[in-house]
């Protein structure tokens, strides 16, 4: 078995598991850093989804960073059982889980946070070689960005190849910056003001 430690907050130091497939890839500690360092003040009070979700590690850390919910979309089985253990291991008890494809639930997870009346932020985290059917998977990565209905968007973050090119505009986003980290790179996005 493999661990990861959550980097910051009232959660940090703790471990949680990581899925032992070839298809998942956690997102590195530095990067998960970089995130809350960027979002700071901006996660509290917000629900945090993480789509392609694999151990959590994201939104564990939002969790962790004062966000009110976390909310994983996650479509491998062995995997999900993994992401269901994480939120237990580490009490987590404002979470919800989806189990299936993230971009055809996309719509259920932002229905349910109108449903809340509660405004999120989007983390994609899409695989990034191609195989499994993922040839156009940053198409729909974009375009479901621009799909977000801006009630129930605070921004959107995504974690691409350095070698991908993503629009500087997804529907009522705009980007506001990119991080890269070697053959990764955070790309995010803001409500125009």
């Amino acid at each position: 078995m493999n661990y990861a430690k959550i980097v910051g907050g009232s959660l940090k130091g703790r471990a949680f598991l990581l899925p032992e497939t070839l298809g998942a890839r956690p997102t590195k500690s530095i990067a998960r850093e970089s995130i809350f360092d960027s979002l700071q003040g901006e996660i509290a009070g917000f629900a945090f989804l993480e789509a392609f979700a694999g151990s959590g590690s994201v939104g564990l850390e939002a969790i962790s960073r004062g966000a009110d919910l976390a909310i994983f979309i996650e479509r491998d089985r062995q995997v999900f059982k993994v992401l269901e253990q994480n939120i237990a291991a580490l009490k987590i008890a404002n979470a919800k889980l989806f189990f299936g494809d993230a971009f055809a639930l996309i719509a259920s997870a932002t229905d349910y946070l109108k449903s809340i009346d509660k405004k999120a932020w989007f983390y994609f985290d899409p695989p990034f070689s191609i195989r499994d059917g993922f040839a156009d998977v940053y198409e729909k990565t974009q375009n479901a960005i621009a799909a977000l209905s801006p009630k129930v968007t605070a921004g959107a973050i995504v974690e691409h190849s350095s070698a991908a090119s993503l629009a500087d505009r997804l529907g009522s986003l705009t980007l506001a910056k990119r991080r890269k980290f070697g053959k990764t790179t955070l790309s995010y996005y803001l409500l125009e003001r």
